[in-house]
């Protein structure tokens, strides 16, 4: 586990009904060294902590523009699972725990990828996903974390309920676990890797989707995934890994955990996303690619540039001075323009930078990819029907209307346009 050193520790006071859930935050505390000891809640606390605190920003703010000098303040959680009139009466009680699984409930996810389509004019696929934390030791000044992290325990429960769920949904194949968090950070002092991948061990067609930027793996090479785990880092360029990804492993180190991971049998795949055009983009591209291609034989790779963000708040996340200034200005001058061609941009779509710098940097890396290995299928996470049909079927081994990517519900072993790991 990494080591955490936040403000606060919140225990939730449903944790100590549980003495699995307290052994487990005890295996957890270990390694976490807060300003003051831990602090028992209950809900209407814990609302006014969230309150006080303005972690509400999640909903507006990025990671970059809180300027983190330290570790997010954690929340030792249980869920509930109340029943939908339980649920609206404790969200009219307690709005300020409607973010970050604050409410003790969102064990499963629905992305409804389809919607995309007309929403901002992307493509994207239906899927469900799994959650038992949000928030995040790594600070990603791109993403949506903000100052608090939220950690359920009772994953007996959580496991003890999962085959129904699975059951209710055969058609998703691939369930993502966790976009919200990394938990490989918590590991193995957590125990989530070895419950989650022991239930989809079971599973005769379907599949647990580990979704991760770390490099604590060594927890999971001797688990028993039976071929039913898939592992997907999100894997950048150095000066990305370095400056705005802080405190996450290096390009290197996580190019290394992909390999241990394959080595131990895993399925293995690769997510450059986002690709941030700081100065140099190319060529550090070019030797994460090289050395990603070199060690390791990914099912698939997804990709996409930079986005969600606009123009403000580009400006008040990052460094300036990392960035492109090509991709800078145009990126301002869309946001000018409030007659731009190409809409929807944020907040009604999700491209910040016009088609064809896009297009500059995919088109790099899917020539440099093809460089290493001529047949792994590449996809676009979210991108325009406009990106996609400027690469050929053979270029990207697959096309818009059927596609394999990271985290698509059919995505898994046996889909004929899987390469082989």
């Amino acid at each position: 586990m990494y080591q955490i050193a936040p403000r606060n520790v919140f225990l939730h006071e449903r944790v100590l009904a549980d003495p699995r859930c307290v052994a487990r935050m005890e295996r957890m505390m270990a390694g976490i060294t807060p300003d003051e000891p831990p602090i028992i809640v209950d809900d209407e606390t814990l609302s006014e902590i969230a309150r006080e605190r303005n972690w509400g920003r999640v909903r507006e703010w990025r990671t970059g523009q809180y300027k983190r000098t330290r570790d997010p303040d954690i929340i030792f959680h249980r869920y509930e699972w109340r029943s939908p009139e339980e649920q609206a009466a404790f969200d009219a009680a307690y709005p300020d725990l409607r973010i970050g699984l604050l409410r003790g409930t969102g064990f499963v996810g629905y992305r409804d990828g389809r919607s995309l389509l007309a929403k901002r004019n992307g493509i994207c696929q239906n899927a469900y996903d799994l959650h038992s934390a949000w928030g995040c030791l790594h600070a990603c000044d791109y993403c949506n974390i903000g100052t608090f992290l939220t950690i359920h325990l009772n994953l007996e429960e959580m496991v003890e309920r999962l085959p129904s769920v699975l059951d209710e949904q055969r058609w998703c194949k691939l369930w993502k676990y966790d976009n919200q968090t990394d938990t490989i950070t918590f590991e193995p002092e957590y125990g989530a890797s070895e419950a989650m991948i022991g239930a989809f061990a079971e599973r005769d067609d379907q599949f647990l989707l580990l979704y991760t930027k770390s490099d604590n793996v060594e927890h999971l090479l001797e688990l028993d995934h039976r071929g039913h785990t898939i592992i997907s880092w999100t894997t950048s360029s150095e000066t990305v890994a370095r400056e705005i990804e802080k405190n996450s492993p290096s390009t290197s180190e996580r190019i290394e955990a992909a390999r241990k991971c394959q080595e131990a049998g895993y399925h293995v795949r690769a997510r450059f996303s986002p690709i941030v055009p700081v100065i140099g983009w190319r060529e550090e591209g070019s030797a994460m690619i090289e050395e990603y291609l070199t060690r390791v034989r990914p099912d698939v790779i997804t990709m996409d540039t930079l986005a969600l963000l606009g123009y403000d708040r580009l400006c008040g996340c990052f460094d300036m001075d990392l960035l492109d200034p090509i991709y800078v200005e145009a990126c301002r001058a869309l946001y000018e323009d409030g007659e731009h061609p190409g809409k929807p941009y944020w907040p009604a779509g999700k491209q910040i930078f016009p088609h064809e710098l896009r297009l500059d940097i995919l088109r790099h890396y899917v020539e440099e990819i093809r460089r290493y290995n001529t047949d792994v299928p590449i996809s676009f996470c979210d991108e325009t029907p406009e990106m996609w049909a400027e690469f050929t079927r053979e270029e990207l081994q697959q096309g818009p209307e059927e596609y394999v990517c990271t985290c698509g519900p059919d995505s898994v072993p046996g889909n004929p346009l899987l390469g082989s790991a």
